[in-house]
């Protein structure tokens, strides 16, 4: 056995990756059953019989093609006007290998579901007259009506044939110019190519009626009455599904057309330039340059189709401002749709539903427009699918290697991904349990027209990440949000809710290529932008959210902690919960119910996110919470918290050294926290103090004694003092002397409320240099090491 390293069959663009799989199962069907293929730095190698020249012979002289063949299309070269260069050269050829593609032609066109072909103007006409509906049935009668008017004045020129009972193969021969044609002559084949051209639109509007109306059942004559190497490319460009319709599998564009781009007639057409030609020797140089990239001067200009966006042309593709067909190599279009039998054929019995247009093709999932540096929303729906193609790194044969993609799927728990974001969840146990090391996603874009290429758009390397865990977890509460955005009407959703949307899908497909507690933190963060645009919307608008976003689990405060202090701040933040009538803190961020956060509360309850920073709001949310627990009665500071900080920490937001946007972010993600789990809580509670080591600040800082003077005020539980418990109110002047950046006074007063209580500060007076809005938001944070802070300003 020999191993062969394929350096022109690369993972990228898809036209060579399909080469790869083209030349294994080739290989592997017409010469050496036990060849073997793998990737290894994204190049094709073959394990076979064959060395490299073993390897060019079998294709330049012993390779028999697939019959490839879409009759159901028009320009497959089976109807008139069809280009059939490819097809003609193929039946004249007496060449064995191609025997059955010469049968498969024959059999084609003998089948009774074929439209006729060469129909006299008459005939034409009169199939035309009798469609007429609706607008475009007015405008093919005003089509018949000019023709007529043409046949009229081309009728005497033609006499004594009748023009009506004339091919356009026929007109096109009596248009003809003898050489030194008199005046009269020219006139009458001006006259007559007149006739000719509306005849063709004549042509053309049956040719396509016609193939609207059978198509399925051309499609179904193909699969029941053709070779089974035929049948395995119907597999794989077409399929019918349960209502009796022709669906198409996106990797074959639409039915084996792709715009103005035949397929089959194209391969048909490089096949005899390739095979059919005298000039072997420029066949082989064309191989040599597809399948070890060596250079050759034989490229010719043509279409490539999807595969190779780089020579898919358009602006600023090459020299010029706009090229339209560049320099391509025929054997590689010749490999690229015989990869496509590769990679399609066995899946159209088995493929589960994920929606239409997606249920014949291996991973192949709706697109997602992220992961990838150009990504927008626009590209959702400019684009056809994704697929991701799998890359291994141990040799397979290519009976396993078709076992694995006749599964053709990723399942997200029990059922089938759909998406390119639930695909890169599935991927990981995909790929771990069958040996992959990692995917290439391709998104197949519209370019112009109905063109599209097939974009690389990244890669995702295979490794089981716990993540994924928590992303399915997030899936389920995404959906909701998704049915929401799906109410708006007209436009959609306003482009920051979209925008919002797409980064938490970005971000998601990041994090789970990337892994790590950074990743989380920043999908937590862009869940928060997207839970603050609805939380200021308000539920009362229409289209309404049924109920406030929640559920996720406790631990993905663990999964975000990076060591950076932003997570400890917002987690502490949003772990404030209800303290008799006050509201836990989502009812100050969020309208809900602060009996019940997960209902909507009428209006907007006890939301006090008011102010021009994130301290001035979180001040606003303090004053807040304090004056609805006098108002309610309650017998506790509305203060207290699952998770609590260490002092060090919670000054971090007094000397600014923070990020206060994030902060912010992540406080709202947090929101979705399902903060009643308790039992998940103290796990949580316990993994972030001493596995984490939040009891240890993130780096040393001093603590201000006017904060913690404060602070001894705004405890949500009671003092131990000397084995006595008390419970002290602050002055409700204090928040306002804050705020006002009266520190000083404000201290002041907390120094004789303390006093009044029998805490004897060691003082109370303290210069008004501090940011008193700054230290007012730092007493709304839950606070551990109570007894640290008294002995810091009190008395023994």
């Amino acid at each position: 056995m020999t191993r062969i390293a394929l350096s022109g069959c690369t993972s990228e663009p898809f036209s060579s990756y399909l080469t790869g799989l083209a030349v294994l199962r080739l290989v592997s069907e017409q010469k050496d059953r036990d060849a073997r293929g793998w990737w290894d730095g994204g190049v094709f190698h073959l394990e076979s019989s064959l060395d490299e020249e073993g390897l060019l012979n079998f294709f330049v002289n012993e390779y028999v093609p697939t019959p490839i063949v879409s009759p159901w299309n028009g320009g497959s070269g089976f109807y008139g006007g069809d280009n059939t260069e490819g097809i003609d050269a193929i039946m004249q050829s007496d060449s064995e290998r191609f025997a059955l593609y010469r049968e498969t032609i024959r059999k084609v066109k003998s089948f009774p579901e074929m439209p006729e072909t060469q129909l006299p103007l008459g005939r034409m006409l009169e199939l035309l007259e009798s469609e007429f509906t609706g607008r475009s049935g007015q405008k093919m009668l005003d089509l018949v009506n000019e023709t007529r008017e043409l046949v009229n004045r081309a009728a005497p020129l033609l006499t004594p044939k009748s023009p009506l009972g004339l091919t356009i193969e026929d007109l096109e021969a009596e248009a003809k110019l003898p050489k030194n044609a008199s005046q009269a002559e020219k006139e009458r084949a001006t006259a007559i190519k007149n006739l000719i051209k509306s005849a063709k639109k004549i042509r053309s509007a049956i040719k396509q009626r016609m193939r609207s109306s059978g198509k399925t059942q051309v499609i179904l004559a193909c699969r029941d009455r053709l070779d089974a190497r035929v049948v395995e490319w119907i597999d794989a460009v077409a399929a019918i599904n349960h209502t009796g319709e022709a669906e198409f599998p996106a990797i074959l564009g639409t039915g084996g057309n792709e715009g103005r781009l035949e397929y089959s007639n194209t391969f048909m057409k490089n096949l005899s330039s390739l095979l059919l030609s005298d000039d072997q020797s420029a066949s082989c140089s064309l191989l040599r340059n597809t399948l070890f990239g060596d250079p050759t001067s034989h490229l010719q200009v043509a279409s490539v189709g999807q595969y190779d966006p780089g020579r898919a042309g358009g602006f600023n593709q090459g020299h010029g401002i706009e090229n339209k067909d560049f320099p391509v190599n025929p054997w590689s279009f010749v490999l690229t749709m015989e990869g496509t039998i590769s990679w399609a054929s066995s899946v159209a019995r088995r493929q589960r539903s994920t929606g239409p247009g997606f249920l014949r093709s291996p991973f192949t999932v709706r697109p997602t427009p992220v992961g990838y540096a150009s990504s927008c929303d626009k590209d959702e729906n400019d684009a056809r699918a994704e697929i991701w193609a799998p890359l291994w790194g141990c040799p397979v044969g290519y009976h396993e290697l078709r076992s694995f993609l006749s599964e053709g799927r990723a399942d997200v728990g029990r059922k089938p991904a759909s998406t390119g974001i639930e695909f890169a969840e599935a991927a990981s146990s995909l790929g771990v349990d069958r040996g992959v090391t990692e995917f290439v996603r391709y998104s197949l874009l519209k370019r112009r027209g109905d063109s599209y290429v097939a974009l690389p758009a990244g890669r995702f390397p295979v490794s089981a990440r716990t993540e994924s865990d928590l992303i399915r977890e997030l899936n389920q509460l995404l959906g909701s949000v998704d049915n929401f955005l799906r109410k708006f009407k007209g436009d959609g959703p306003p482009a920051s809710f979209s925008s919002a949307r797409r980064e938490i899908d970005e971000a998601i497909y990041t994090l789970l290529i990337h892994g790590g507690a950074t990743h989380v933190k920043y999908l937590v963060a862009a869940i928060g932008r997207l839970e603050r645009l609805m939380a200021q919307r308000g539920p009362e608008r229409d289209p309404k959210l049924a109920r406030p976003v929640s559920g996720l689990s406790p631990r993905w405060i663990v999964a975000a902690d990076d060591g950076s202090i932003e997570v400890r701040i917002a987690a502490a933040l949003a772990s404030i919960g209800a303290t008799g009538d006050v509201g836990p803190i989502r009812a100050n961020l969020a309208p809900v119910d602060p009996a019940k956060p997960w209902r909507w509360d009428i209006g907007r309850g006890q939301v006090a996110w008011h102010g021009n920073s994130l301290t001035s709001r979180l001040t606003s949310v303090l004053s807040r919470r304090m004056m609805d627990a006098q108002r309610t009665g309650a017998e506790r500071n509305p203060l207290w918290g699952a998770i609590s900080l260490s002092p060090e920490d919670a000054c971090a937001l007094i000397d600014g050294r923070v990020d206060e946007s994030l902060i912010e972010d992540l406080l709202f993600g947090f929101t979705w926290i399902r903060w009643s789990d308790t039992e998940t809580l103290r796990t949580v509670r316990r993994d972030l103090m001493v596995q984490k080591g939040w009891r240890r600040p993130t780096t040393e800082r001093l603590v201000p004694r006017s904060f913690a003077l404060l602070k001894l005020l705004f405890l949500p539980g009671e003092i131990q003092m000397n084995g006595d418990a008390m419970t002290i109110r602050p002055e409700p002047s204090i928040i306002p002397r804050l705020k006002g950046g009266h520190v000083q006074d404000a201290c002041k007063v907390a120094g004789r409320r303390l006093s009044s209580a029998g805490l004897i500060p060691i003082t109370s007076d303290f210069p008004d240099g501090g940011d008193g809005v700054r230290i007012a938001a730092t007493l709304l944070l839950p606070l551990q090491r109570e007894q640290e802070i008294m002995r810091l300003v009190l008395r023994p």
